[in-house]
């Protein structure tokens, strides 16, 4: 071993300890994200120890000593490497690095292990079959695209933020590995039978995805269970809708019906407005108890808005979702140096212990004040449904927060409570209440549990 390699070798470990402080400086501001702050500064110090100690052995080490700190240096990243490049083998889906291309990738092999044929076409692509058909088709209206600047745009420039899909056509919701959910809209959008929600109706119902029925067969939803006992249950839910856009739907297409009772399915991780506060028109809902877009009168412009602005947006993003998916077939040899996946594992350990930070639920509080107020006018009541998630029910931190916060401030509501969360957690095999076992939307058996539950609530309400 000659004083040029003994030379190099010093080099290489100086280096690696300045890297390793170096790596631990700039991903701090991530790590804060996930972990304790005192995890960070641990994390932060034993980098800085390493750096002192490399130092230490560069300058001052004896050749052998040297030789065999390089060594083991250079196998520990090479088991790291090797760690790494395991981790995404074992799951293909990572080797993409868009969510909802990992998402999709993860429903097929799901559906497949389930022996389950799996429809890989994207929304716009089954519309476009059915359009090639001579079928009235558009891809379903999500509230969360509300927040697209060219959406956004749009809203200004029209003076309308429409709340529901297009009028008396074929709606291509979501596919979680069973197929697709399609729906023939009525005269408002919404997915009723023809000329239900134009009244009058003894129950309505409002909320997000799991409201609408994603992701199970027509007439298996929960609302369709309801539906089944009170023939005049309008639904009202609304995909990717969050507390304001909700509180919209309320507002322009119940209040006007007056029901005996209101029905709204709240998810713990749509309670909070987050993007929906930038929305002028949204927090008018919010502040404003007489406001209205007069939407009910407004069907042409809405349909107008979603076939002009946001199928062409759904277009452009399934285009770029089909590329990421075709890139994803590759294995992503330059992701091994990056260590996402290991880094991943050390960030999801070490979170765990992390406080989850309390959600803002003031909008939200302020919301089931608007619709409990506007419902008592009319002698009706309101049932808040707390919808169950994978993650609650796996007992993720963060997700059980939520839960117990929106909890919290519905007990101090007048409003009447079904926890299912709750009714989940009593079921022995909780997975089978989720689509393909995993984290999807509730099944078929979930949705039932929930339908069940709501049917006894307003059985309660009426014996009163």
């Amino acid at each position: 071993m000659g004083p040029r390699t003994v030379g190099l070798w010093r080099v290489f470990i100086a280096a690696a300890g300045v890297a390793t402080l170096v790596v631990a400086l700039y991903r701090a501001p991530a790590w804060l994200q996930t972990w304790s702050a005192g995890a960070v500064v641990v994390a932060i110090a034993a980098a800085a120890t390493v750096l002192v100690l490399a130092i230490g052995v560069a300058v001052r080490g004896s050749a052998h000593v040297v030789a065999r700190v390089a060594l083991e240096a250079a196998f520990l990243a090479c088991a790291l490497i090797a760690a790494e490049a395991i981790l995404l083998l074992r799951a293909p889906e990572k080797w993409s690095d868009d969510p909802l291309a990992q998402q999709l990738l993860v429903h097929e092999r799901a559906a497949r292990g389930e022996g389950i044929t799996y429809d890989g076409r994207l929304p716009t692509e089954v519309v476009r079959d059915l359009q090639s058909k001579g079928l009235d088709a558009v891809p379903g209206f999500a509230a969360s695209n509300l927040a697209n600047p060219a959406v956004a745009d749009a809203i200004r420039e029209r003076g309308l933020l429409p709340l529901s899909n297009v009028a008396n056509t074929i709606v291509v919701e979501c596919n979680e590995g069973t197929g697709y959910l399609q729906f023939r809209s009525d005269q408002f959008g919404f997915n009723n039978p023809p000329g239900l929600s134009a009244g009058p109706i003894d129950v309505a119902v409002i909320g997000e995805s799991s409201a609408l029925g994603h992701c199970v067969a027509p007439s298996t939803s929960a609302v369709d269970r309801v539906r089944a006992t009170f023939p005049r249950t309008a639904n009202f839910g609304v995909a990717g809708a969050r507390v304001l856009s909700q509180l919209g739907v309320f507002r322009e297409y119940v209040e006007p019906l007056e029901p005996s009772v209101v029905v709204w399915f709240v998810s713990v991780n749509y309670a909070e407005a987050r993007q929906e506060g930038e929305q002028p028109v949204l927090m008018r809902y919010l502040h404003d108890a007489s406001f209205s877009q007069g939407l009910r009168q407004r069907q042409s412009d809405v349909d107008s808005f979603v076939r002009d602005v946001m199928e062409p947006m759904h277009q452009r993003l399934d285009h770029a979702l089909r590329d990421e998916l075709g890139d994803a077939s590759a294995f992503p040899f330059e992701q091994l140096m990056k260590l996402d996946e290991v880094r991943s594992v050390v960030d999801a350990d070490l979170g765990a212990h992390r406080e989850p930070e309390a959600p803002n639920l003031s909008e939200f509080e302020l919301a089931v004040d608007r619709v409990v107020e506007a419902t008592r006018r009319w002698g009706g009541s309101v049932i808040v449904v707390i919808l169950p998630s994978y993650e609650i029910s796996e007992g993720r931190p963060q997700n059980v927060s939520r839960y117990e916060a929106v909890s919290a401030a519905l007990r101090d509501s007048a409003v009447t409570v079904v926890d299912g969360v709750a009714l989940f957690a009593e079921e022995p095999d909780y997975l089978r209440l989720y689509t393909l076992r995993m984290d999807n939307h509730p099944s078929e058996q979930g949705h039932a549990v929930l339908g069940k539950a709501v049917v006894a609530a307003i059985n309660s309400k009426e014996k009163s």
